[in-house]
């Protein structure tokens, strides 16, 4: 049962990460700079949701969309304004100048949401999907309406993410600039419009990400912190802006939390997961043809030869 229990809260609170490494590897892929100000956009999302849901007693479905309007105009405000005007800098202008104001604008929207709302933790429910009674049993295990909606928003987001992608002008278009900007541009592609595209597409998945999170647990203006960190290691786990590697590398995350918490103070999980990264790093950095000592080459060449007298 305390498995069983535990794969279950692996698999919602990997829905989380992977709603918000989705929406964060869009961005991140196509601009081949992070959104230092995801986080905030994340928390964006839920006081949208709680000013016309919770303030002012509107339909929760009436919330979330009013939630997903309002962090994508900020969005666009923020893309259009602030970043458009990088683009045609230096590389070094261009990186530099991206981190640094989206960082500028992650304080200032957090401190803007503190003076409006509060800076203390808010309750946000979702009182169609909550409460006593509002629950179906899985393997024994009481799973909430939210907890279940939460999962399947975030398999529906992958679906439609990887119909985007695959099988869209779009979505070719997307992969072109992640693979090749300048060829990109050479073959004629808007890429300036792509970069609102992707702005704005992953500006609406972290906003519905925001209220579910809040949902679950509570709102306050720096709750998208922890998970903007658990999204780096999602995103170079899982591949810079490769969506299904991204809900592998989310869902997995999640499993791997919920199981070891049963054995492991939460300091201890969090040095395990930046350790799975050096150790990847250190993996990818021998395995790279590219960059191979003639150590290791010898050693893949025998590996080889072994494989082919077994054959």
């Amino acid at each position: 049962m305390a498995l069983t229990d535990a794969l279950i809260n692996g698999l919602i609170i990997g829905s989380v990460y992977a709603l918000f490494a989705a929406s964060f590897t869009i961005i991140f892929g196509v601009m081949d700079i992070p959104n230092m100000a995801h986080a905030a956009l994340f928390a964006g999302g839920a006081y949208v949701y709680y000013q016309l849901a919770g303030i002012m007693g509107l339909h929760w479905t009436i919330g979330i969309l009013g939630a997903v309007v309002g962090i994508v105009a900020v969005g666009a405000v923020m893309e259009l304004t602030l970043l458009k005007p990088l683009y045609g800098r230096s590389e070094s202008e261009y990186i530099f100048g991206v981190i640094l104001i989206t960082l500028g604008a992650a304080r200032i929207l957090e401190e803007a949401f503190g003076s409006i709302w509060s800076r203390a933790p808010l309750s946000v429910t979702i009182a169609e999907l909550q409460g006593a009674g509002k629950s179906i049993p899985i393997f024994g295990i009481p799973v909430s309406y939210l907890q279940v909606v939460v999962i399947a928003v975030a398999v529906l987001n992958f679906v439609f993410l990887y119909w985007l992608i695959n099988y869209t002008s779009i979505g070719r278009s997307i992969r072109a600039v992640v693979q090749d900007r300048e060829l990109a541009y050479m073959k004629g592609i808007d890429v300036d419009r792509l970069f609102l595209l992707a702005f704005l597409l992953g500006s609406g998945m972290i906003a519905v990400a925001g209220v579910l999170n809040a949902a679950l647990f509570t709102l306050e203006p720096s709750m998208g912190f922890g998970l903007l960190i658990k999204a780096f290691i999602i995103v170079i786990l899982g591949g810079f802006g490769n969506i299904l590697g991204a809900a592998a590398a989310g869902f997995g995350l999640g499993l791997y939390e919920a199981i070891a918490v049963q054995q492991l103070e939460s300091y201890y999980i969090f040095a395990s997961e930046f350790l799975l990264l050096i150790v990847f790093f250190l993996a990818k950095a021998l395995l790279s043809t590219e960059r191979a000592s003639p150590v290791i080459v010898q050693l893949r060449a025998r590996v080889s030869d072994w494989r082919s007298s077994d054959e």
